[in-house]
């Protein structure tokens, strides 16, 4: 289906350079590496995304850059799937499955192949199984879970009973626990003091949109009022010149037919 789609948009954007067709078959290929392949230790994939922001870097400053939302797009896309790598790094599950779903209030998540959804519904999904595995002791053998807990807790000491081991490791998890939820929380927080500053935003583009609509229907009807008068004062003006006209006209008649009146009286005197 990508590939369906990134012929048909080749075929409708017809002037890419050579870069910027390199730089999206390049990211195809990552975005179906990361969908069909493990990324934990994936070096191939690792080396194809650092090549693909060099190159990104490289098509913003060429002379044949497309335009800035495609850009923009090219950038975001490669953003998330450095971020997928990075979160591949890290060191617990719980951290991965944190990393994870913050990934998913970037704007590559909105693509409209859908490949970002999927790669982003898979590593969750992935550092989920991780998660309960490690919560529920699927993975690891008493013996590593005890050596973890000294670790993690230098308080253990090596004569505890399973018991104390045990509650000890419900209370670790249940703090990993309490602190992804705090976690969520002040990110809701965020999520709506930012929704909040753009409705403010969005409120006073509003007010100054209406102030400007009104502003203009007064220029209007203050133009409308002012071509009246003009077009009043016009056909004023016209009906003077002609009474003046007309006046002149008649004064010129009436000296003609005086003049040829004198004229033939002075014929008949000589």
């Amino acid at each position: 289906m990508a590939v369906e789609q990134e012929r048909i948009h080749s075929h409708t954007v017809p002037t890419r350079s050579r870069l910027e067709i390199n730089v999206r078959q390049l990211l195809l290929k990552c975005e179906i590496m990361a969908k069909q392949e493990p990324i934990d230790g994936n070096y191939r994939l690792k080396q194809y995304v650092k090549s693909l922001n060099e190159m990104i870097t490289e098509l913003k400053t060429g002379p044949d850059k497309p335009g800035k939302e495609v850009l923009s797009e090219y950038t975001k896309r490669a953003a998330f799937l450095k971020g997928v790598i990075q979160t591949a790094t890290l060191n617990s599950p719980t951290e991965k499955l944190e990393a994870a779903q913050l990934l998913s209030h970037g704007a590559a998540t909105t693509t409209v192949d859908g490949a970002a959804q999927e790669i982003h519904q898979k590593t969750v999904a992935k550092y989920g199984v991780e998660l309960r595995s490690e919560l529920f002791g699927l993975e690891e053998s008493d013996d590593k879970l005890r050596k973890r807990n000294i670790i993690k807790a230098p308080n253990f000491t090596s004569n505890s009973t399973s018991q104390e081991d045990i509650d000890s490791l419900l209370k670790y998890h249940q703090n990993m626990q309490e602190k992804v939820a705090e976690n969520m929380v002040m990110l809701t927080k965020s999520l709506k003091e930012q929704s909040q500053i753009a409705s403010t935003i969005i409120k006073g583009d509003t007010d100054a949109l209406k102030k400007s609509s009104e502003l203009t229907d007064r220029n209007m009807m203050s133009l409308k009022v002012e071509s009246e008068r003009l077009q009043e004062h016009s056909r004023s003006a016209w009906k003077c010149w002609l009474w003046l006209m007309l006046a002149v006209v008649m004064v010129i008649f009436i000296n003609m037919v005086l003049f040829m009146k004198v004229m033939k009286k002075r014929k008949y005197d000589a």
